[in-house]
């Protein structure tokens, strides 16, 4: 089976790590996997571990240059793919996998120019209601994978239910625990967010600095697009936090550092999956969370402290809590790390998703002779 992993930008840049591993995956399987970038959107690709050169693709234009645009791709593949007849595309892919909404139609003619199944990949709630605009025919061999039952049940009211096919995301679980809280060792909280709820990451920044703002032992992390978004910077400095306070950019490059932190603080209730919430589960990091219904792991790990009411008093008492009974905290990081362990590992994604791949295949009728 040979797989084309097409990527739209946002999620190249976001989601990477989850990229590495369905290639990884998936070659470990036996599958070839070719991932398909956009190009002129400042993505590196000596950052990328995809076990071979990424292919790229124009991702702007207008709407009826897409079709264009996907036969240069289907012609790059076809000229790479010499075993095969290069008289036709028929064969050459057998499936399309659709990572990221800006990509979905150009995916979708990618795998009608390839007579390839299709899969478009749900993975944030708010992409739900494109399925039916991909206006899909009953000749589309196609399937929407999705990381939680919620987007499933949803996906089912909107009429896809044949379409619908549940692949929950997973982590990479370390073999040791992250051992936090370590005497004589500065306390490191990070916050992560998307930035897009403004109100919500200020009430968690705020928060977080009534409770460290007269502690010596705490240094604050936070990613780039929430520093800029909500604005925090200068609330740093207006509570004259600058040398606890560290902004990571490309927080993806820098993945490795940010699971060796004590707390993760994650005000996002915008229903999106991330890896990144789920590796840091894995590792047994303290979590304090704003209420998402639509994420599983948030609702079903015993672990992870949740704050109901995203208010600034809310968050300072639940990080308080946190700090101030350092055990208590180790044990539910360990508890959310069970969790993971049990329910959400990589391998248990990479499984669901060769389900998907297998079931349109058997959907597809060859030519005759």
């Amino acid at each position: 089976m040979r797989v084309l992993i097409l990527v739209d930008a946002m999620f190249a840049i976001h989601e990477r790590a989850l990229i590495e591993r369905v290639v990884v995956g998936l070659a470990n399987e036996g599958i070839s996997a070719r991932v398909v970038l956009p190009k002129d959107r400042r993505l590196d690709p000596k950052g990328f571990d995809l076990l071979t050169e990424p292919i790229w693709y124009a991702d702007r234009g207008l709407a009826f240059t897409r079709s264009i645009r996907a036969s240069q791709v289907a012609t790059q593949v076809l000229k790479e793919n010499s075993a095969k007849d290069t008289s036709s595309f028929e064969g050459v892919i057998d499936i399309v996998h659709v990572f990221g909404g800006g990509a979905w139609a150009m995916g979708r003619e990618l795998a009608r120019i390839l007579g390839a199944g299709m899969v478009f990949e749900v993975w944030r709630a708010g992409l739900i209601g494109n399925a039916k605009g991909l206006h899909l025919d009953d000749t589309d061999r196609a399937m929407f994978c999705v990381p939680e039952r919620s987007f499933e049940s949803e996906l089912i009211e909107a009429g896809m239910a044949k379409r619908v096919h549940l692949a929950q995301w997973g982590a990479q679980v370390p073999t040791e625990t992250n051992k936090i809280f370590r005497q004589q060792k500065d306390i490191s909280i990070v916050l992560v967010s998307s930035g897009r709820q403004k109100d919500r990451c200020v009430a968690a920044f705020e928060g977080i600095a009534d409770t460290i703002e007269h502690r010596d032992d705490v240094m604050l992390f936070a990613n780039l697009e929430v520093v800029e978004r909500a604005g925090l910077w200068a609330k740093v400095q207006e509570r004259k936090l600058e040398n606890k306070f560290t902004v990571i950019d490309r927080s993806e490059d820098r993945r490795d550092l940010l699971l060796r932190c004590d707390v993760l603080v994650y005000p996002d209730t915008l229903h999106e999956e991330r890896t990144l919430l789920l590796d840091m589960m894995g590792t047994g990091m303290a979590i304090i969370a704003g209420n998402d219904k639509f994420i599983t792991p948030l609702q079903e790990s015993p672990g992870v402290s949740i704050v109901d009411r995203p208010a600034r008093a809310q968050w300072a008492q639940k990080l308080s809590e946190c700090l101030n009974s350092p055990e208590k905290t180790r044990e539910a990081g360990l508890a959310s790390r069970a969790y993971i362990t049990k329910n959400r590992r990589s391998g248990m994604y990479i499984e669901s998703i060769l389900d998907a791949y297998q079931s349109l295949s058997d959907q597809h009728e060859p030519t005759s002779p």
